[in-house]
């Protein structure tokens, strides 16, 4: 989200989320500041939410999934001002790489048996080349993951002392 205002203030704004990241539009320089709220919420609380972000000032940008982005103007009250519910937040998002990074973490095992199987016990190479190509698509997709889960047990385990 640091990064996100640093680009407002050179004249580019989150615009959506894209496949591993986002796009951006450019506009006149103007710094805004980014909050991430990760909430599962069902179709008809959707408006709702946005309403209580909006009467505080912040500004609904975009959501994918359960993560919603907004942005408001510098000096706006953050979104999480008490200790409680900034571990709520994090623990929330902690569950969720958790997640991710078991099933990310199970595939690319489950890839690399296949690799071997495929090299050194049925000498497939078409299976190989296949697998080969799994391995790296989830080796790019487990690190990251693995990355956001220890920076969030981090936080969750500082809020908790």
């Amino acid at each position: 989200m640091n990064k996100l205002s640093k680009l407002s203030e050179q004249g580019w704004f989150l615009e959506k989320f894209s496949f591993l990241g986002y796009t951006l539009r450019n506009g006149p320089s103007h710094k805004l500041i980014y909050c991430l709220d990760i909430r599962q919420l069902q179709e008809n609380e959707l408006n709702n939410y946005r309403e209580i972000f909006e009467a505080g000032g912040w500004n609904h940008v975009c959501s994918t999934g359960d993560h919603h982005v907004f942005s408001a103007e510098p000096g706006t009250e953050p979104i999480y001002t008490d200790r409680t519910s900034t571990f709520e937040k994090y623990s929330r998002t902690l569950s969720l790489y958790k997640m991710a990074s078991f099933i990310l973490l199970v595939l690319t095992i489950g890839i690399i048996g296949l690799l071997y199987l495929s090299a050194e016990v049925w000498q497939n190479v078409i299976i190989q080349n296949a697998a080969a190509v799994g391995l790296v698509f989830f080796s790019i997709l487990l690190v990251p993951s693995i990355m956001m889960f220890v920076a969030y047990s981090l936080r969750v385990n500082k809020l908790k002392s």
